[in-house]
């Protein structure tokens, strides 16, 4: 037995340095697999980085060529348009305002009757220098054109109702219903929703009538529904609605004997009709739309400074819950004119005054 010792001792060894041996290189090859493994994932990194980059040069590649076809679609457009404009020019005369256009402009609205007057279909006599007569006022005829050309563009039209009427009348008798269309939304345009019910400007009104030393009695209104800007903006002297939305509300028949401010309101299709101004007061409009708003019958009357709180003595209450001052009235005109009932840079498409006030109002 003592013969083997020395032999198993070194067959012990030997499998130890076998042992130290394996277990070495196997930390070597974790190692290795450790490193190629960050490496692996630098080289998916890197190509995912660079797949990305050149995925975004083809997209912009892509949008640079989708826009520069969309150009050359667009050039390709014109010049064909140019083109037959060239090949199709047609001269009118609309009641001797002479006018150089396309067949194809004429024809753009298939439903109008410059469409039908030049599709073919009816034989038209020109005149000697080969343009064709229609007997219509010439001086908006252009209107009709650019509509046609660019369809309707607003700020390209004029502001006045008149003239918008008189465009509008042409329309119609050239059927062109989307012209007709777009004028009639300019000059009635739907009001938007006010800041106020008409219950809160009742109640607004009446409580301002019953005011007495500067105090204001509380009106039956909504709870939390502006009754912060009903007691900071009402007072004795001065009613402040600048920059509220009023819009088809109505103050019809209300006596205004307080200052009244309307600066940059919305009033659009609002009721004013036959209210009355206080000689004292000033009440003004001015950058206020007063669009389709109804101020006829409007008057002025007499009264002193302290007229709502019942220091008139010819008073008697009013039905929309002002105070009316007697038999004497002046002018309303006069008002106007003396810069106490203002509209000056006021939005009016197709506001509603008597026909002697128009004559005096400076917009």
């Amino acid at each position: 037995m003592s013969e083997n010792k020395p032999w198993r001792e070194s067959v012990q060894e030997k499998m130890q340095d076998l042992l130290d041996c394996f277990q070495k290189r196997e930390a070597e090859l974790t190692r290795l697999a450790e490193q190629l493994e960050h490496q692996r994932n630098e080289l998916e990194n890197e190509t995912m980085k660079r797949k990305r980059a050149t995925d975004q040069d083809i997209t912009e590649q892509y949008r640079q060529l989708d826009d520069e076809k969309r150009r050359f679609e667009t050039e390709l457009k014109r010049m064909a348009d140019t083109k037959e404009f060239q090949s199709s020019r047609i001269q009118l005369d609309i009641g001797g305002h002479k006018y150089t256009t396309s067949l194809s402009t004429l024809r753009k609205d298939p439903d109008s009757m410059l469409a039908a007057m030049f599709s073919g279909r009816h034989q038209l006599v020109n005149e000697s220098d080969g343009s064709y007569f229609i007997d219509r006022d010439g001086t908006y005829f252009r209107y009709i054109l650019n509509y046609l050309r660019d369809d309707f563009q607003v700020d390209t039209f004029p502001k006045d109702e008149v003239t918008l009427k008189e465009i509008q009348n042409e329309g119609r008798y050239y059927q062109l219903l989307g012209l007709v269309g777009a004028i009639e939304e300019l000059l009635n345009p739907p009001p938007p929703a006010p800041d106020f019910t008409q219950e809160e400007i009742n109640d607004m009104i009446a409580t301002v009538s019953r005011q007495t030393d500067g105090q204001l009695i509380s009106p039956s209104i909504s709870p939390g529904r502006h009754i912060d800007f009903i007691f900071h903006h009402m007072t004795k002297s001065n009613i402040d609605f600048s920059g509220k939305n009023l819009s088809g509300l109505t103050f019809a028949h209300t006596t205004f004997a307080h200052n009244v401010s309307f600066v940059n309101s919305m009033l659009v299709n609002t009721c004013f009709y036959g209210c009355e101004f206080a000689s004292h007061v000033v009440v003004d409009f001015s950058g206020a739309d007063v669009s389709g708003a109804d101020f006829r019958q409007c008057r002025c009357v007499q009264g002193g400074p302290n007229a709502f709180g019942g220091q008139s003595t010819s008073s008697i209450q009013g039905g929309g819950g002002g105070v009316m001052f007697g038999s004497s009235c002046s002018s309303f005109i006069q008002l106007i004119r003396m810069n106490q009932v203002k509209f000056l840079g006021a939005k009016h498409i197709g506001t509603k005054f008597d026909p002697t006030i128009l004559d005096v109002i400076k917009f």
